[in-house]
């Protein structure tokens, strides 16, 4: 019994002289860190890149380099601090160097500016990257028109009484000019709608393409508006008539009349007649070759109530009286 107990104070004692020793050793370990980190060291970390005061007569074009390697001398702890998070940087743009068309900026030249916006006892000694290019050059707008990408399937029957409007048709792009001079139009992104029947009022949103850079547009969304109408089928006969027929030549077309098939909107079908057209048939078809029997109708004209247009017939017979 005595044996036991002598044993079991033996390891007490013994756990009790490990943790004694890892606990000094821990200590030990801590005050040489601080010792360490408490001295200064040369070493290299990365800054963000942020740029200030750039003339008022140029336009960043594109975006430079955002993060610069640094040789950094400073105290372990602060070192440590610039290790673990990159922090900012500005360089100053009021006094760009220009070789040929590019411009740029020597980064070390500016160090004294760049270490009085270091806090505490840290100094950079030097900027890796020892020239950084700025790419300027003006900013330009212009009007451009827009593009719907519209999809609209009818109920059968059904039409727009005109074509789908949008509002506003054209919209202002702003940006470097570089950019700008490409851009010919702006779409609305896809708008897709079936089994239509009833007028369209929707806002859809414009799109920039990707691969252009810092382009502003004078509107985000436009409205796609579009009448809608039950359309139904109408029958009209009008005259033939003849166009650039000679002084001494008479023209006598066969058949003397020629019916119009139309389609409209049931709202306007009360507004079509015979002066909702013009279709014609020109003489100097058969001047370009006389040997044709026939000569094809022009539409010059019809009413924009009227959807589709067919005509019978297709083409007439004629003639010549001299």
């Amino acid at each position: 019994m005595k044996a036991a107990i002598k044993t079991s104070g033996l390891k007490l004692l013994n756990n009790r002289k490990i943790k004694v020793f890892v606990f000094f050793t821990i200590l030990t370990t801590i005050i040489w860190l601080l010792i360490e980190l408490s001295k200064t060291f040369t070493s290299t970390a990365f800054f963000k890149a942020d740029y200030k005061n750039l003339p008022k007569d140029k336009l960043l074009q594109v975006s430079p380099v955002s993060q610069v390697e640094v040789t950094i001398k400073a105290p372990g702890f602060n070192l440590l601090k610039y290790k673990l998070k990159a922090h900012k940087i500005n360089f100053n743009l009021n006094n760009l160097s220009k070789k040929g068309s590019s411009y740029y900026i020597l980064p070390n030249s500016q160090l004294s500016n760049i270490n009085a916006q270091i806090i505490g006892e840290t100094e950079i000694l030097n900027i890796v990257k020892d020239t950084i290019f700025i790419e300027v050059g003006k900013n330009i707008s212009k009007k451009v028109p827009i593009q719907t990408r519209a999809d609209v399937k009818f109920k059968i029957g059904y039409n727009f009484i005109e074509k789908l409007k949008v509002e506003p048709d054209s919209v202002m792009v702003s940006g470097p000019k570089k950019y700008i001079d490409s851009i010919k139009e702006v779409s609305t992104i896809p708008f897709k709608i079936s089994d239509v029947y009833e007028n369209i009022e929707k806002e859809v949103e414009l799109v920039i393409p990707e691969n252009l850079k810092n382009i502003e547009l004078s509107h985000q969304k436009v409205k796609l508006i579009g009448e809608v109408d039950k359309f139904t089928e109408g029958r009209i006969k009008i005259p033939v008539s003849i166009i650039n027929e000679p002084e001494k030549v008479t023209v006598n077309p066969f058949p003397k009349e020629i019916e119009i098939i139309y389609q409209a909107g049931i709202s306007n079908f009360n507004k079509i007649n015979e002066n909702s057209f013009t279709i014609v048939f020109d003489y100097k078809q058969y001047e370009r070759d006389t040997t044709t029997q026939f000569l094809t109708p022009i539409i010059k004209q019809k009413s924009e109530f009227v959807s589709t247009i067919k005509l019978i017939p297709n083409r007439i017979e004629f003639l010549l009286q001299k």
